[in-house]
């Protein structure tokens, strides 16, 4: 179950600025950018007698969406590119992070269009399969995890770099982790990560040095405001609700500026029969204001022990309203695999799953609110099957964004993409 957990764990970010050749470049809402016009359909693929079919880099035409709707707000001109993370660095600003092949990906939003920026001076090259962290408390204080390789050639820790507005410049020392479920920077002096069950402790970054401190409970997704103070939510395995069948509970933690402290969150089980292992856990935060904090996880268990098998219930949503934690109303009348939380317009959250063409999306405009489905992104006309978004990080700066991946071809085509929900 404790694997189980680490796969449900969802995180992540991007950067950029400076524009691509032969990138869709849009706007603020997800349509073209003015005097950019929209370039001729690009093969998908090639194909040969003596060779098979291989990807062929190229701009992609982006339709234009349903009113109130997903649009497309950047797709990647390079097969293969991912998107890891993205985050908001102001009203208008945002950036996003991932790779191109063992390259750094990097995207900034200047308040009109998703454009190329240099990524940092000497930037190592991004194993295969590894994320690339981002989070930022303004415009000047933008960071990136980056994976650092040993001398086996595997990820064996992290190494930060910075934005401060106007250079990237190396933060001493590094996390000794190849990973983090949850980064988080509140200002240049102030930044933490956390591992997901592997760790029952955070990375602190104080100004000087990275420092390990402790956690009451283990720790996914963390999320935090100048107004609304520092959260780290994930499961806890013990206390109020751990029972041998009940193996793990949803945890919410605060940081008090001196020490985390568990803050008491509802508590689930199963109805009898009870299947085995059931677990509970949180893996999603937003946090909007003091009063006004939203997490997002699941309730399953080990399946395929026994033969007659509940259906996962839908996810777990909770609300911190400034005095307790109270459940709310999951879209969806059973489980689905890893929902994510972001801001949504003029208040509320989405629940942003990724799904074909993000169909699987909602909003929950208040507290004790119903989900409301959200318009899917359009069809991209060209591509082959199912055009499946995958959600790696979501921000809103103005727009909520969602960065990832889209892919089609039963995934033979993929390229790094970031839709938009103004």
């Amino acid at each position: 179950m404790r694997a189980l957990a680490s796969l449900l764990v969802a995180s992540s970010l991007l950067v950029a600025a400076g524009c691509a050749a032969g990138s869709t470049v849009t706007g603020a809402d997800g349509r073209a950018a003015s005097g950019s016009p929209s370039p001729a359909p690009a093969p998908m693929s090639t194909r040969t007698a003596q060779s098979e079919e291989v990807p062929t880099p190229g701009p992609v035409v982006t339709p234009a969406a349903s009113d109130g709707g997903w649009r497309y707000a950047y797709v990647s001109d390079q097969p293969g590119s991912r998107l890891t993370g993205v985050t908001a660095a102001g009203p208008r600003e945002a950036w996003a992070a991932g790779s191109e092949g063992d390259r750094l990906l990097l995207l900034h939003h200047d308040g009109t269009a998703w454009r190329r920026a240099d990524p940092p001076p000497s930037a190592p090259a991004v194993p295969e399969g590894a994320d690339v962290r981002i989070a930022a408390s303004g415009p000047d204080d933008v960071w990136l995890l980056l994976p650092e390789l040993g001398a086996d050639d595997q990820v064996q820790a992290l190494t930060a770099v910075r934005w401060d507005g106007s250079a990237w410049h190396r933060v001493p020392g590094r996390i000794d982790s190849p990973y983090v479920t949850g980064f988080a920077v509140l200002g240049p002096a102030d930044a933490w990560a956390v591992y997901g069950s592997g760790r029952r402790d955070a990375a602190h970054w104080d100004g000087r040095s990275w420092t390990k401190v402790p956690l009451p409970a283990y720790a996914s997704a963390l999320g935090g405001s100048g107004s609304g103070g520092l959260w780290a939510v994930g499961f806890r395995s013990s206390g109020p609700g751990v029972t041998e069948s009940e193996l793990d509970q949803p945890a919410a933690m605060r940081w008090d500026g001196r020490s985390w402290r568990l803050v008491p969150t509802p508590t689930y089980a199963f109805a009898r029969p009870k299947p085995p292992e059931g677990s509970a856990m949180l893996d999603g935060l937003v946090v909007l204001g003091e009063d006004d904090v939203w997490a997002i996880g699941v309730h399953t268990f080990n399946h395929g022990e026994v033969d007659d098998e509940p259906a996962d219930p839908p996810p777990i949503l909770l609300h911190w309203d400034g005095r307790s934690w109270s459940r709310q109303n999951a879209p969806g009348d059973r489980g689905y695999c890893c929902p994510l939380l972001a801001a949504g317009p003029a208040g509320g959250v989405l629940v942003v799953t990724g799904s074909p063409r993000l169909r699987d999306t909602w909003r929950v405009a208040a507290p004790g609110g119903s989900a409301v489905p959200l318009p899917r992104l359009p069809a991209i006309p060209g591509l082959k099957r199912t055009q499946f978004f995958k959600v790696e990080g979501s921000a809103r700066s103005g727009t909520t964004w969602a960065a990832g991946t889209l892919s089609a071809d039963g995934g033979f085509w993929s390229r790094a993409a970031i839709a938009a929900l103004p």
